[in-house]
């Protein structure tokens, strides 16, 4: 069977960049975005290549049984993870929250107690 050429390799891009890699082809500086990606590919020196994770951190949430299932519900639909959701939710919550003026600082609740009379003499 004879060889087709290459195939296609799935990359996962964010779209913002991908509109920056259409610019030069609609400019007809380049061929099309996968001329581009290979050029790049061949070109770039991977010997000094640092990879940055940003430091994340696992935590436990209480949810109730309906936002659960509603969350679990969207992350398929969307095909996105529920982290990106749950991030995506609370950024845009933030603001909203960090408007709010600033809170007096937290007072102790007074224990009730039962009053005695005193009786004179």
């Amino acid at each position: 069977m004879p060889d087709r050429g290459p195939k296609p390799f799935p990359i996962l891009l964010e779209v913002e960049f991908l509109d920056r890699l259409s610019e030069p082809v609609r400019d007809r500086k380049a061929k099309s975005v996968s001329e581009i990606i290979r050029t790049a590919l061949e070109r770039y020196d991977f010997t000094n290549v640092v990879v940055m994770h940003p430091a994340q951190v696992q935590i436990s949430v209480r949810l109730p049984g309906e936002i659960r299932r509603n969350l679990k519900k969207i992350s398929r639909a969307k095909h996105a993870s529920v982290g990106h959701l749950v991030r995506a939710a609370v950024e845009a919550y933030l603001p909203a929250l960090e408007a709010l003026p600033l809170a007096g600082p937290k007072r102790k609740k007074r224990r009730k107690t039962a009053s005695r009379k005193r009786g004179s003499g």
